[in-house]
């Protein structure tokens, strides 16, 4: 009986999937990011980085004079794990931190020239292999994907605000 329930549960019924089309669609994108994940860790080894470190470059980068708080929310690190990165990331050169002279209990974070050059060397080396990842999709296939994700997003954030900063990534239109 339990059988025969998961099975009909678990039926596409157009026939186009193995399974349904919500639960088919959540299962590739986590084999994506762990495929797309591992792809990324190997080219970026080579280079001697590592995808968490390139991430956090990445969002201090994107989000000038970045804050804890928001490098947090975009790199989707824990604040502990994330502290003691970019403490490893501050003694190596590649990034400064300094309290905000306003407010010295918010910290931000910025790349230093090293840091900018260590990205841009991480950019490069993953570059060839994203383009190989996307052969085939057509441009509009791959906005409607980035349209349904952007959607699930903000299905998933309780609170529009942080749901809108993710989207954009970056300040929330209209944000301070």
């Amino acid at each position: 009986m339990r059988a025969a329930r998961l099975k009909r549960d678990n039926v596409d019924p157009k026939g186009e999937f193995p399974i349904g089309a919500s639960a088919y669609l959540f299962y590739l994108l986590f084999q994506a990011a762990r495929l797309k994940d591992l792809h990324d860790d190997r080219k970026l080894a080579a280079a001697g980085l590592n995808l968490h470190r390139v991430r956090i470059l990445a969002v201090i980068r994107r989000i000038e004079n970045c804050s804890m708080k928001d490098l947090a929310l975009f790199s989707a690190m824990d604040r502990t794990t994330l502290t003691r990165a970019v403490d490893q990331l501050v003694a190596e050169d590649l990034v400064e931190r300094w309290s905000s002279p306003r407010d010295r209990r918010r910290v931000n974070v910025s790349l230093t020239d090293r840091g900018e050059a260590v990205y841009i060397q991480a950019a490069a080396a993953l570059a060839n292999g994203h383009a190989t990842m996307l052969a085939g999709v057509e441009d509009e296939d791959l906005r409607g994907a980035a349209r349904v994700l952007r959607q699930v997003v903000r299905n998933l954030v309780a609170e529009p605000l942080e749901a809108s900063k993710l989207i954009a990534y970056g300040p929330a239109p209209g944000a301070d």
